[in-house]
């Protein structure tokens, strides 16, 4: 029996009996609310588990478009203009779910909904402004460490000439992997991209997935925005504002800020409350939205769409990650899921994966390609993906345990400082 339970079972009533009843009634409500505490707890570990396992996605998709590009024919078709064969086990993971699983575009659109969703749940719950403050004040270091340090580890490796990517681009067919670590490179380049150009403007040249770290910054206080505009407006205002708001930063980024504010409004609805078929309904749709591509399963959308196939596939992939982040918050059976075995492990590393995974790709895993090439292409690009996934699932740890916990730990001593000036220069 808890403490809080206990104290409150105990309460005496106004002339100081214990109170049958009022015990009973009290009692009950603290169960209810360690009960309700305790699911608030478990959805959000399964949202931990769940980002792990769209960090892991993201890490395969680059993984396999080093190595087998061809599977990504249908779902990134203007990427090159001529594309390799592939064999029919290859071709299986083009199909749903299983392209979902690989689909790099999906994973990030899952996570900017569970970002809107996290940083603004507790103001959702508590209508406390301060939440929103703390939380905008912390971002920019909290993104920022743990950024600049993968473009000091990857700049280093690329300074000791370890990078292997262009040997390995001519013989896989990978117009992709020969756009990152040219000769051009410097120690300027490097500086000005730790410093600031990745976080604020999505430069990737020393790491690819940084392109999204600026849409990630801006997104966060869209979503800050949205939370605190949607306790006094409509919620299709604010989203109509992002709209209006996105269009005049990037056209192409109208999928993403609206993801964000998809993730605010999860949190002002509950989808444990919906009805049973509704969420196996919404769990399918993710599943097949999630690995949306040129593929023959989806020419209906597309022929029925009035915009052109990039920006559907962006919407489509957004969509679908609503849907999955929705299914997890309101499916018993995800939650277990996703907050058993190794998912919640994969959700605190997910940010250090989604970090390193790309240089030790370009490094490691492309020099274990030319290495076993020897024995045929199918073990040499098993071999690199299973190299990549493994080493960087090990050398997430001591980056997650030296950077980016300590990334938080810095974040919240500039808030305790920047919020004690102010309040010092207001009352003075």
């Amino acid at each position: 029996m808890s403490r809080v339970f206990q104290l409150t079972f105990t309460s005496v009533d106004f002339v100081g009996r214990p109170s049958r009843n009022r015990r009973i009634i009290r009692g009950r409500v603290s169960m209810n609310a360690m009960a309700a505490g305790q699911a608030r707890s478990g959805r959000f570990i399964a949202l931990e588990g769940l980002r792990g396992l769209a960090a892991v996605g993201v890490l395969l998709s680059h993984a396999l478009f080093a190595v087998e590009p061809g599977i990504f024919k249908t779902m990134y078709p203007l990427a090159q203009a001529a594309w390799p064969e592939i064999g029919w086990p290859a071709q299986l993971l083009t199909f749903p779910p299983f392209s979902m699983l690989i689909n790099g575009s999906f994973a990030v659109c899952v996570f900017f909904v569970l970002s809107g969703f996290v940083l603004t749940k507790s103001f959702a719950d508590t209508g406390n402004a301060s939440v929103l403050v703390s939380r905008a004040i912390r971002r920019i270091p909290r993104l920022g460490i743990p950024i600049a340090a993968s473009i000091v580890f990857a700049g280093t490796i690329f300074a000791m000439g370890l990078m292997r990517n262009l040997e390995v681009a001519p013989l896989t067919g990978s117009i992709w992997l020969t756009w990152y670590y040219p000769s051009s490179i410097t120690a300027a380049t490097i500086a000005k991209e730790a410093l600031y150009e990745s976080l604020f403007l999505g430069k990737n040249k020393l790491n690819s997935p940084l392109w999204t770290m600026s849409i990630e910054l801006v997104g966060s206080y869209l979503a800050f925005m949205f939370a605190f505009a949607a306790r006094w407006f409509t919620f299709a205002l604010v989203t109509v504002f992002a709209a209006a708001l996105s269009f005049a930063v990037h056209i192409a980024y109208l999928p993403f800020a609206l993801s964000f504010g998809v993730g605010v409004l999860l949190t002002r609805v509950s989808p444990a409350k919906w009805p049973h078929k509704a969420k196996i309904a919404i769990f399918l749709a993710a599943l097949y939205l999630g690995g949306f591509s040129n593929n023959i399963l989806y020419e209906p959308i597309i022929k029925l769409s009035p915009i052109d196939f990039n920006p559907l596939k962006d919407a489509m992939h957004c969509v679908g990650a609503t849907f999955l982040v929705a299914s997890v918050l309101a499916l018993p059976s995800l939650q277990r899921a996703f907050s058993s075995y190794f998912f919640p492990l994969l959700g605190r590393l997910s940010f250090a994966v989604y970090l390193l995974h790309f240089p030790i790709l370009c490094s490691l895993g492309c020099f274990v390609y030319l290495w076993t090439i020897q024995w045929g292409h199918a073990i040499a690009a098993s071999s690199t993906v299973l190299i990549v996934l493994v080493t960087t699932i090990i050398a997430a740890v001591p980056f997650q345990r030296l950077v980016d916990v300590k990334s938080m730990e810095i974040a919240k001593r500039v808030d305790q400082y920047l919020r004690g000036f102010l309040r010092k220069t207001a009352e003075a």
